[in-house]
């Protein structure tokens, strides 16, 4: 069985906006998580995380292997700096074999504030078998949820290894969007009732966070972290595969 998150750190950031990795970590722990998706990591990014590697920090912090896949990119001038980074992560308690990020498509008129959206692939070992960890931040705007779930589901049904597939999905359990992806596969927290996963003040209340898989593996159990790491709520699920599927 493999115990796997899901957590939007918000930049290390906790829900007062005070800047505490310290306890983003310490939900990671609470947790006992095996694998954790993160979205909104910031890699040298700016003074709002002291320029700080925050895939690099938690993963020496909890002793994981880390896959970092950043979606905003700023190289510095002449490479005098580190390049400034963020994006999504993913860590593992199990070998990460390889990893690679997938580049989400941009409606043709956007906003000013646009953000590049991305998907982050890890494929992750256990007792000698492999399996696809997926991570994702889709966008608020409804028409690019829509086209990235169509780019998402052309990735994932072209992969034949087994897939775990996490993230802020930005969207609530009754929009056309997660029940056209709930064809393709399995809710971690089944029928529901499905818990709030978003907290800030004014937007209390939203679901949008997710863990689902893939029909080789089943969920046991799901449930949230108690936390004020971060604007959102850890979600985690205990997976294990099925019998016919002898994975871990």
């Amino acid at each position: 069985m493999l115990t796997v998150m899901s957590f939007n750190i918000a930049s290390g950031k906790r829900i007062d906006g005070e800047l505490d990795l310290e306890l983003t970590a310490q939900a990671i722990e609470q947790g006992r998580a095996d694998i954790a998706g993160l979205q909104e990591v910031d890699r040298n990014f700016s003074s709002r995380s002291k320029f700080l590697d925050q895939a690099k920090w938690l993963s020496n912090r909890l002793g994981m292997e880390m896959a970092y896949g950043p979606n905003l990119i700023d190289r510095g001038a002449g490479g005098a700096r580190p390049k400034r980074e963020y994006g999504n992560a993913i860590l593992s308690c199990h070998p990460i074999i390889a990893s690679k990020n997938h580049d989400l498509s941009a409606v043709e008129t956007h906003p000013e504030d646009f953000e590049p959206r991305g998907m982050l692939e890890a494929v992750i070992e256990v007792a000698g078998r492999r399996f696809s960890f997926y991570n994702t931040h889709l966008s608020l705007i409804d028409e690019e949820v829509d086209r990235n779930l169509t780019e998402i589901l052309a990735i994932t049904t072209s992969n034949p290894l087994p897939q775990l597939l996490v993230g802020d999905f930005n969207a609530s359990p009754s929009t056309k969007h997660i029940q056209r992806f709930s064809k393709h596969f399995h809710n971690a927290f089944g029928a529901g009732p499905y818990p709030d996963t978003y907290k800030k003040q004014g937007d209390h209340g939203k679901k949008i966070d997710y863990i689902f898989h893939s029909n080789h593996f089943e969920s046991l159990e799901a449930w949230t972290i108690q936390s004020e790491a971060s604007d959102h709520v850890p979600i985690v699920a205990k997976i294990r595969n099925l019998q016919n599927y002898n994975i871990f």
